[in-house]
């Protein structure tokens, strides 16, 4: 081991005498060889593989709103932080003499080609668990040795010490990460138009929500569900509404340039402003000036010079307050790349949880096949990573200017009414319950069980009124800050979801899931609107800048596929079929009057029983008239069996301001009594009262159907020890019983 870190030149001159140059020589070459060893070894086992899949995921750094600086630093971290740290551990070892020093090179060396093994082995082996530790225990013990003994096996180490720089290089130049290190080009320069008087000194506000259908709004007149809803509904009667508006695209990272930019997708490209470079933001921000509070969750269309907001804005819930999130910049990516590494190091593969998507998560199961041009290599990125736009920031921001002639723009994004599902109308959450496979979509395509897709449809319909309530807190600030009157306001969603059984949530639209996927909300007030109206021209949401462009008396210098509908009368399109791509460059065209007649048939009092107040809500499937009843005052019937409850210790531990609560309850039929038709219905009551009904299902599709799931109201439920209690409902003979079942956790 004594020349494992030494160099080759010799501090004792031909005269005897050691010199200090040479002294310093010697040790500057020692300490050289060791850190050029460590950094070599870091980056085939750190750089690498976390540069690579970096590099492939793009949007791993857009959703953090990392700018270039935050990359490259990102990159030289990746890159040098691993060896220098371990260097410095052997440094501090070598203070004890020069032999523990030689060790600790040795055994960091050998740790290093371990973690390479078992990398390797990951990769190209089924090996996992550990079995797959001891491969890697076995090359680091071998490696350690070949190094320890054969001078070779060091020299050919040396070759490979520009590696880490190639990986660094290949990050910076050629992956698509890269893009977001480009500077935007020029975008159309405007010269300004003279702003109508109007709107003057009036804001641009726009909430612009996700994966939201019209159709969930609307009760079976078409009209917005004022008890559900009662924000939308008021909104409605104090703006125009477009009841005929239509996304253009069902992925969000290509229905926002599409929005902001009024042209149809055309091409597969990042949502970020080099991409993008003539969209709303830098119109407004550059070519008139406008002060811009540009809050993006899912892009980068708004360069950062024009927008100071945008690093500010990610981190904590969707709703605001002190979430999981882990903010913006830096500091966001470097902790979520530590847990993409320590991942891609696990002996064991990544879990698959089904509740990382949307607000935490880069994939989403129901989009499609499309969501991801390299969906291996995001793979291992999306599970547990967290992204979001804070709402109260954003509603922080919007204040009165000083100066009375600036104009401004409040913009946010938020994923809501979005999945993953777990918020409650009353604004609680709740943990997703993880049943069977544990995921309802696969590919993009809903599974052909009916009952989890209907069940997620209630979900979303709850998790609407989350949106309903953004939508009053954003009304009422501006109201106190007195922008209300004077603003120019914009609700709408980038795309609609489908929930039919078999049939893709949004990417592969077909006739007939067309209505739940195009159709979106959209009402605009203008400034000093006071009365409502309903408008039914064919809009289509490339139209959304060149109708904020007449409104505010703006100049678009780019080419726009989109038409005004400032003034209907004056529009270009006369065409009543809607234009969808299911990705960019691939349209296919649907009719309009027909589908928007499906959607005003609505859906509010057809799935849920809105008359009934909040327990309307839980009012859901074939045997909603037993929610609310209490168990006492219904028929018993003999013991049915045993169930197993996903969580069923939670009940016991509630705690109502935690802000949390068990309302999803799940499971599985285990042992069933002789006799048991196939497929009972499954009675959730707490305290003593009937709560929700589950019909029973298959997971996987194909299996015995013995799964369940049924939100029941958090209004039932009180502090501590609840008692949870489940039932077959037996219908025979036209009498409804209850037969109980023994709970297991």
């Amino acid at each position: 081991m004594e020349g494992l870190t030494a160099g080759s030149s010799d501090p004792t001159p031909a005269g005897g005498r050691k010199t200090r140059w040479g002294t310093v020589r010697a040790l500057a070459g020692r300490e050289l060889w060791a850190f050029l060893d460590l950094l070599a070894l870091a980056g085939f086992v750190v750089a690498q593989p976390l540069l690579d899949v970096l590099g492939k995921s793009p949007d791993f750094l857009l959703f953090r709103q990392a700018d270039a600086h935050d990359i490259v630093a990102l990159a030289l971290a990746i890159t040098l932080l691993p060896p220098l740290a371990l260097w410095a551990l052997e440094v501090v070892v070598g203070a004890a003499g020069r032999r523990p020093r030689q060790a600790a090179h040795l055994a960091l060396v050998a740790g290093l080609l371990g973690l390479l093994g078992l990398e390797a082995a990951k990769k190209l082996t089924p090996l996992r668990g550990p079995v797959l530790a001891l491969a890697g225990a076995v090359v680091a013990v071998a490696g350690g040795l070949l190094y320890a003994r054969l001078p070779v096996v060091r020299l050919w180490l040396r070759f490979l010490y520009p590696a880490p720089v190639v990986f660094l290089l290949a990050f910076l130049l050629l992956s698509p990460a890269a893009e977001l290190l480009r500077p935007p080009p020029a975008a159309a320069s405007a010269p300004p138009a003279p702003a109508a008087p109007t709107v003057k000194a009036g804001p641009i506000v726009m909430l612009l929500m996700d994966e939201f259908p019209l159709k969930t709004l609307l009760d079976h007149r078409g009209g917005i569900d004022r008890r559900l809803y009662p924000n939308f509904a008021k909104l409605a009667t104090a703006s125009d509404w477009y009841r005929n508006a239509t996304a253009t695209i069902g992925m969000t990272g290509w229905a926002l340039p599409s929005i902001l930019s009024g042209r149809y997708p055309a091409e597969d490209r990042l949502p970020i402003a080099s991409q993008f470079p003539d969209n709303l933001f830098t119109l407004l921000g550059n070519s008139y000036h406008y002060k811009m509070h540009v809050f993006e969750g899912m892009s980068q269309l708004c360069p950062p010079a024009t927008c100071p907001d945008a690093k500010r804005s990610s981190g904590g819930t969707a709703l605001g307050g002190n979430g999981a999130g882990s903010g913006g910049g830096l500091r966001g990516v470097l902790r979520d790349s530590a847990t993409v590494f320590r991942q891609i190091v696990s002996t064991h593969d990544a879990a698959q949880d089904p509740t990382a998507t949307l607000e935490e998560a880069t994939d989403d199961d129901a989009a499609g096949p499309d969501a991801s041009a390299d969906p291996e290599g995001r793979a291992q990125i999306v599970r547990g990573y967290k992204r979001g736009v804070n709402f109260s920031r954003f509603l922080t921001a919007i204040r009165p200017s000083k100066n009375p002639d600036q104009r401004a723009m409040y913009f946010v994004h938020v994923l809501i009414p979005h999945q993953p599902w777990r918020y409650l109308p009353s604004g609680e959450r709740y943990p997703e319950r993880v049943l069977g496979e544990g995921r309802f979509a696969k590919a993009g395509r809903w599974v052909s069980e009916p009952w989890p897709v209907e069940s997620i449809h209630q979900r979303h319909m709850m998790q609407a009124a989350v949106a309903d309530r953004m939508l009053g807190d954003l009304i009422a600030r501006l109201r106190k800050t007195g922008l209300y009157d004077r603003s120019l306001l914009i609700v709408t969603a980038d795309h609609g979801l489908a929930f039919t059984p078999g049939q893709s949530g949004r990417a592969s639209v077909v006739p007939a899931t067309a209505p739940d996927v195009l159709w979106v909300p959209l009402f605009i007030k203008h400034p000093g609107q006071r009365s409502g109206a309903v408008n039914d021209v064919n809009w289509e949401h490339v139209d959304l800048v060149p109708t904020i462009a007449d409104i505010e008396g703006l100049r678009v210098p780019w080419k726009l596929d989109g038409v005004s509908w400032a003034d209907p009368k004056s529009a270009a399109r006369q065409r009543t079929e809607k234009w969808f791509d299911t990705r960019p460059g691939r349209r296919f065209s649907f009719a309009g009057p027909a589908n928007q007649a499906i959607v005003l048939r609505g859906t509010t009092d057809s799935l849920l029983r809105p008359q009934d107040g909040y327990l309307g809500w839980f009012e859901f499937g074939p045997h909603a008239d037993l929610v609310g009843r209490k168990v006492a005052d219904l028929e018993a019937g003999p013991p049915a069996g045993t169930a197993r409850v996903v969580g069923l210790d939670e009940y016991r531990h509630v705690d109502p301001a935690s802000g949390t609560v068990p309302a999803q309850v799940g499971g599985r039929l285990t042992k069933l009594a002789p006799g048991v038709p196939a497929r009972p219905p499954v009675v959730a009551a707490i305290n003593g009262v009937v709560g929700g009904v589950s019909e029973t299902f298959a997971s996987p599709v194909g299996s015995s159907p013995t799964w369940f799931t049924a939100m029941i109201p958090d209004s039932l439920m009180h502090q501590s020890d609840n008692h949870l209690q489940l039932f077959l409902l037996d219908s025979a003979g036209g009498r409804q019983r209850l037969r109980p079942l023994t709970l297991t956790g």
